[in-house]
């Protein structure tokens, strides 16, 4: 039996719904700053490509509170891929066509590569970045490995990503902290 690597561990663990807590802060007056509140789940799919051992869809649903008052309902998906060969985790678009609850999304283009390291303790980091027309996107992910538990099988119960925005269109940060449920 193989021993699973600390990337396939994280791969795995992010199976299920958390909550999801974002700080957004914009430099820019037609970009809103606020507080999004709600959940994030990521499920199970079918892998769609031969290199692929496993996929997640991740779907957000909230609430945004901008600093000026207004509260406005947002969600989101992603597809989060493992490559057993590579031993990588990537995030791919879906197609805005294909989006729906139900499993019929489809893979568009790719999101980001996360180049994964580790940090202090059980603490791994996962760079990734991706140029979005005339504005970078730089993501950092921070993993916080714990012991197994025993009932799921699980080593992750809170995780964090920060992204970094910038060029003539986009100038923010946001910052997301993911809490199982």
């Amino acid at each position: 039996m193989n021993a699973k690597t600390p990337v396939a561990a994280i791969f795995e663990s992010l199976q299920g719904s958390w909550r999801l807590r974002r700080a957004l802060d914009s430099k820019l007056p037609g970009f809103p700053s606020g507080i999004f509140e709600g959940t994030a789940s990521f499920t199970p799919r079918q892998p769609t490509a031969e290199t692929t051992a496993g996929e997640l869809l991740y779907s957000e649903n909230g609430e945004l509170k901008t600093g000026n008052g207004l509260s406005l309902r947002a969600t989101r998906q992603y597809i989060y891929r493992y490559s057993s060969d590579e031993d990588k985790i990537s995030a791919w678009f879906v197609k805005e066509s294909t989006k729906q609850t139900g499993g019929g999304e489809e893979v568009d283009y790719l999101f980001h590569d996360l180049e994964m390291e580790q940090g202090e303790g059980k603490v791994w980091l996962g760079r990734g970045e991706h140029l979005c027309e005339r504005d970078m996107y730089w993501a950092l992910y921070e993993f916080r490995l714990a012991e197994v538990a025993e009932e799921d099988g699980r080593q992750m119960d809170l995780f964090g990503v920060r992204y970094k925005v910038v060029g003539p269109d986009k100038d923010y940060t946001s910052d997301s902290a993911y809490q199982r449920v």
